[in-house]
């Protein structure tokens, strides 16, 4: 089966917002996941590298994107890349984060489209739902 005869139609009112978290600080990431899962009508799906959230996009369709700009391999940022060339890219908002804002590439990415907003790691919890909240008008 082709990768578009698998994917997703996209979500209507009241299914729940696919989130995709690719953090490889495995505490980190299942703290998001807690968080994420405990709001009505979310749900998130965890990885913690590129190849693995390059996985997941073939088979789900994602409407939201938290991103840790550094990961192991292949960074963030040139994984966002990756995503906008696939022709399967749907463009959801997209959450960067990083301990280091200034960090070569996020400002860039911000300017450019290629990213939503950007999320400073540590973070406040309730900052990074309404974060999403903002992106996805939810």
């Amino acid at each position: 089966m082709s990768d578009v005869a698998t994917r997703q139609p996209p979500a209507t009112l009241g299914q729940t917002l696919s989130i995709l978290v690719v953090e490889d600080d495995e505490a980190v990431a299942e703290l998001i996941r807690t968080i994420l899962n405990d709001v009505e009508g979310w749900g998130a799906t965890i990885v913690h590298d590129a190849a693995a959230a390059r996985e997941v996009f073939r088979h789900v369709r994602i409407e939201a994107l938290v991103l840790d700009v550094n990961l192991p391999g292949i960074s963030g940022l040139e994984l966002l890349i990756l995503f906008h060339q696939d022709p399967h890219w749907n463009e959801p908002p997209i959450i960067l984060m990083s301990a280091d804002p200034d960090q070569a590439g996020i400002s860039e990415a911000l300017r450019d489209g290629l990213a939503t907003t950007f999320l400073r790691k540590p973070f406040d919890v309730d900052m990074l739902v309404q974060k999403i909240r903002i992106a996805c008008n939810r």
